[in-house]
């Protein structure tokens, strides 16, 4: 007993140091890894560098990106080319400064702002899920591009005010140029108003990765989800639904009072016509003023459509995010990037929409660009070439007709030849009825 006893005490005293190391060496292990979990500078626990190789790689634009990048930028050069294009057929035509175009430029100009300073950085927002052009511009720009949008529904309604009196009440309307340029200084005045809040709430807001980093950044409003559900609401109703509804109403009047064979004002101006006895050709016809404003208001009611179509998936999806909280991923982020392509559509599609259904735009369109220009100078040196060779033939064939034998003695009648106008032919009146 006593052996057995000895042998036990001596295994316990062995074996009781290596318990004790063991129990020594778990426990700086477990520490170890906690400094290690403390310590780590990023979410996966990796060195920096290859934990921002991730973040590009993750940011870079895949294969559907590419193609919505493509697709706004045929859409920026259109925006750009045919606005620009609009504006210079107006102020570079006198007969086209009218107040209804007044309108459509002031449209345009708004459009511009868009296409040129707001596209761009949304597109760039959009795929890389990243704000990078800093405070000042997450202020400005999404405030600008608010700006263009209410002056683009309040233009649009103004012009469907003026069509509506003058077509409505054509003895009543005494619109202006300068009654125009007062509403479009309105215009843009309400608009830079209305929209000041996102001046102020707009700001940047980082990522919460623990690496330094400007990827992920985010431009976004500083008032709370309430807050901002009912600005938003504010926005929709003032600057969609209401003029959408207004302008519906007044169009719907428009196409009553031109469809139908009572138009007020315009059997008056047929029979003084007809009484007058001018021809029924030219812009002084009351028919032809019929069909002109027919082809106007159907341009103007298109493109109210158009607005109406492009800006109707932004505000749903608004009020789906606003009212279901849309839960950001892959998916959203595409939705969002073809409704913005949407948006600028709108601002690009106007130009295209004057050319097709407006042929005085159209002529000042193919005023302005050089290789129409170069086209048409080379028709008109055609046209004159061939109307001077006409004339010219004429000229030598008339004077070889009266170069004729008078008399027996061959007297020749003198004539005077005018060139590309006409002829006079001048005799020489025999003296009592006898030549000398």
């Amino acid at each position: 007993m006593d052996r057995s006893k000895v042998f036990l005490l001596m295994w316990f005293l062995f074996v009781l140091p290596l318990l004790t190391d063991t129990t020594n060496k778990s426990d700086f292990y477990s520490s170890m890894n906690f400094m290690n979990e403390s310590n780590c500078t990023n979410d996966a626990c990796i060195p920096d560098e290859e934990y921002l190789d991730i973040m590009y790689n993750d940011i870079f634009p895949n294969f559907t990106d590419w193609v919505m990048i493509a697709l706004h930028s045929i859409i920026f050069i259109t925006g750009l080319v045919g606005n620009f294009l609009v504006c210079l057929a107006v102020f570079r035509n006198h007969s086209m400064k009218t107040v209804t175009n007044y309108f459509i430029v002031n449209l345009a100009v708004a459009d511009l702002l868009v296409i040129l300073i707001c596209l761009p950085p949304s597109v760039l927002w959009d795929v890389t899920e990243t704000w990078f052009l800093g405070w000042g511009l997450c202020k400005a720009i999404p405030y600008l591009q608010t700006v263009s949008v209410s002056v683009s529904v309040l233009t649009l309604t103004c012009i469907s005010i003026d069509r509506w009196y003058a077509i409505c009440y054509p003895l009543k309307f005494r619109s202006t140029t300068k009654w125009a340029k007062i509403a479009i200084v309105i215009i843009w005045t309400v608009s830079f108003i209305f929209d000041i809040p996102d001046i102020i709430v707009l700001h940047t807001a980082p990522s919460g990765s623990k690496v330094k980093t400007i990827l992920y950044t985010q431009c976004k409003s500083s008032l709370s989800h309430k807050d901002q559900t009912l600005l938003w609401a504010i926005k929709l109703t003032l600057f969609y639904i209401v003029p959408l509804i207004f302008m519906t109403v007044a169009y719907r009047q428009i196409i009553r009072v031109l469809w139908r064979s009572d138009i007020p004002g315009h059997n008056l101006s047929r029979r003084t016509y007809q009484m007058s006895e001018m021809p029924s050709i030219g812009a002084g016809n009351p028919e032809g003023q019929l069909r002109s404003r027919r082809k106007a208001a159907k341009m103007l009611i298109a493109i109210v459509v158009t607005f109406a179509i492009c800006y109707f998936p932004v505000h749903l999806f608004s009020i789906l995010k606003y009212t279901m909280l849309l839960p950001s991923g892959e998916w959203s982020i595409k939705a969002s990037l073809f409704i913005h392509w949407l948006c600028y559509v709108n601002s690009a599609v106007n130009p295209l929409i004057y050319n097709f259904m407006s042929g005085k735009f159209r002529r000042q369109f193919k005023r302005a660009v050089p290789c129409f220009k170069k086209r048409k100078n080379r028709a008109r040196a055609t046209r004159i070439a061939n109307i001077t060779s006409f004339f010219a033939a004429r000229s030598r064939a008339t004077i070889k007709s009266l170069q004729t034998p008078t008399n027996s003695n061959n007297i020749q009648r003198n004539t005077e030849i005018i060139p590309l106008s006409g002829f006079a032919i001048n005799e020489q009146p025999p003296t009592n009825g006898k030549l000398e």
